[in-house]
């Protein structure tokens, strides 16, 4: 019985070639019947030449005749099986013209039955389940097509049956009469099974306020299908259907929220299918116009700092800025947003001039409300160096140094050509290569590189001896990922458990473009990480940070951290900032006692307004007592406590 069945499928034939060829001893092993689509495998003992080809023909068929083929290369070659059954014959071809004959062996094909089970009914644009039975040849597929479909068509949304059963499928937004078909993968897709479908018809309402401000952020109340990639939008009324502007998934939530337009005037709001953008709802608006306000000093001297008071809607991203007489909107410019309250810090232009102050939409940068402002030279400042004969670094042999990097989505920005993960990467690199001394421990914390949507942080590099090769290897494959979020705070927290079993000195140095993103307070944690007495130094490296007040809060962050705030533009000033995030930093104070600025001991001079300082590190026996002269150079030489 057993050899019976294997003469069924399998047959071993010697031949020798036809049509005068030279004979050929061959050896071949080939299936002797298979079903529509399926694989077909012709295997050798023995090899030929490898430019003699296998195809399979329609039995019967004229000599030197094939279609598809495969090189009888190796010990086996694949071929698919006619996707008509009937009667067939595989043979072996000789590789040149007349293309004779080597080996022939007939083939069977059988047809193949497919079995489909699903609902009978089902709502427009609804998923749900297709079970199913049949060959799973390569490529077969379901697909749901209208009623009466010509055999072969298909539509957008099939699922290949390699996925297994039953399968999740998407239905037509359009209600009707359809059918699910099982279709083989090789054309023409003949149809192996197939099943009448049903597609009811689905509706949608909307709930909207009758009035909203410009620019401001409004929620919208829905009943719906909420199938895939539904959504609510806001355009001008009177859009052509299926066009939309901003929009908010209805997989989002209820109710969504959506931001009003920065231009007043009529609007609607529509319920648009995911798939067709076919209008199941719709529900008018009235945007209302929004007015604001500037106020501040008609006169400021340039490099310094203006305060603006504002009036205004204050919507997501609304800012004030600086800039000269006659500037577009979009130009770049000194500014604060609205966001951080009623009274702006905005530092003005290097340049003297006429410029004004204006208030811009986040969105549209359109001008709510401007001021002139006249910007004219500063006095000369002077220029302040602290120099120690203490030459020890402002790191122990035996610190601990964890660098947080961030590398969310606004990391992927260039700056010139270059994007600024890259610039980040290639200045941390420097920092483990060159900068930092063979004996300190180092880890390496991450946030915004694995994960989309999410305020996941990583430790990278676990805390130990500094290995400067594989440290190098792992900074090198770090890369930013659009749409990830920044979570300084959570980020901080995490890595001031890494060094917590540290008993030596330990730096923390943040390198970042951006405010937190997560709902976290970095502030908080810095303060936490403070008060835990330890000899614990927090550093922060901000990256292209235009914004003035953002700058500040970096500095009284670093503050907190009995540290100290790098700002850096591009490559150059980043690379030198993590460098000199390691060294001794120096404050100076003015005769309140108020910090008003920072440098780096044996580091390049700062500059100053004329008057009177105190100089105070931590490597000097008391302070130092400092008057700063315009236009000249001034140095302060530490005496390191005895």
């Amino acid at each position: 019985m057993r050899r019976s069945m294997l003469a069924r499928f399998t047959c071993f034939i010697m031949a020798v070639a036809v049509s005068g060829a030279a004979a050929e001893s061959l050896s071949i092993s080939a299936p002797v019947d298979t079903v529509v689509g399926s694989g077909v495998t012709v295997s050798f003992k023995e090899e030929t030449n490898p430019r003699n080809f296998v195809t399979i023909v329609p039995a019967g068929s004229q000599e030197g005749i094939y279609k598809a083929y495969r090189y009888a290369r190796g010990k086996s070659v694949a071929l698919v099986a006619p996707v008509t059954p009937g009667e067939y014959e595989i043979r072996l071809l000789q590789a040149e013209r007349p293309f004779a004959t080597l080996w022939r062996q007939p083939l069977s094909v059988a047809d193949a039955v497919a079995t489909v089970g699903a609902p009978e009914q089902v709502d427009g644009g609804a998923e749900f389940e297709v079970a199913w039975t049949g060959p799973d040849n390569a490529q077969d597929f379901i697909t749901i097509v209208p009623a009466g479909t010509p055999e072969g068509k298909y539509e957008r949304g099939y699922r290949y049956t390699r996925s297994g059963s039953p399968l999740e499928i998407r239905a037509p937004e359009s209600a009707g009469s359809y059918e699910i078909r099982y279709l083989m993968g090789a054309a023409p897709h003949r149809t192996l099974g197939r099943r009448a479908l049903t597609v009811a018809g689905v509706s949608a309402s909307l709930n909207v306020p009758a009035t909203v401000h410009a620019g401001a952020h409004f929620t919208v109340s829905w009943e719906g299908p909420n199938n895939h990639q539904d959504f609510l939008t806001i355009v001008p009324r009177g859009t052509t259907e299926k066009e939309f502007g901003d929009y908010a998934y209805t997989k989002a939530g209820n109710p969504a929220s959506l931001p009003a337009p920065d231009d007043h005037g009529d609007y609607e709001i529509r319920y648009l299918t995911g798939q067709n953008y076919t209008v199941l709802a719709r529900a008018p608006v009235q945007v209302l116009p929004v007015t604001a306000s500037v106020s501040a000093a008609a006169t400021v001297e340039t490099r310094s700092v203006v305060t603006v008071s504002w009036e205004g809607p204050d919507n997501p991203q609304d800012y004030v800025i600086i800039l000269p007489v006659g500037a577009d909107n979009n130009s770049s410019g000194h500014f604060a947003y609205t966001s951080r309250g009623p009274q702006l810090r905005i530092q003005t232009p290097d340049e003297p001039g006429d410029y004004e102050i204006r208030y811009l939409t986040g969105r549209k940068h359109r001008t709510l409300a401007t001021r002139p402002l006249e910007v004219i030279p500063r006095p000369i400042p002077g220029r302040l160096e602290v120099v120690s004969t203490d030459t020890r670094s402002g790191i122990a042999a035996d610190a601990a140094v964890i660098v947080v990097l961030d590398a969310s989505g606004s990391m992927l920005q260039r700056i010139g050509d270059r994007r600024r993960i890259d610039i980040a990467r290639e200045a941390v690199m420097q920092l483990v290569e060159t900068d930092l001394a063979p004996e300190v421990q180092f880890s390496l914390r991450v946030f915004g590189h694995k994960e989309k949507d999410s305020c996941r942080t990583d430790l990278e590099i676990p805390l130990g001896p500094l290995n400067r090769s594989s440290a190098t290897a792992t900074i090198a494959s770090i890369n930013a990922m659009n749409l990830a979020k920044t979570p300084i705070a959570a980020t901080l927290a995490a890595a001031g458990g890494d060094l917590r079993t540290v008993s030596g000195p330990k730096l923390l140095i943040l390198l970042t473009d951006g405010e937190e993103t997560c709902g976290g307070d970095p502030e908080a944690v810095i303060r936490s990480l403070a008060a835990e007495g330890t000899d614990l130094r927090v550093n922060i490296v901000g990256f292209a940070i235009d914004e003035l007040m953002l700058r500040e809060s970096f500095q009284a962050w670093a503050r907190l951290g009995n540290g100290q705030y790098f700002d850096a533009r591009g490559a150059a000033d980043l690379a030198t900032g993590l460098s000199q995030a390691l060294e001794v930093p120096f404050q100076v104070l003015d005769e309140s006692r108020k910090i008003i600025g920072s440098g780096i001991v044996n580091g390049p001079p700062i500059e100053l307004a004329a008057g009177n300082y105190t100089v105070v590190t931590t490597i000097s026996a008391s302070p130092n007592s400092v008057r700063i002269k315009g236009d000249e150079l001034s140095v302060v030489t530490l005496q390191p406590p005895e």
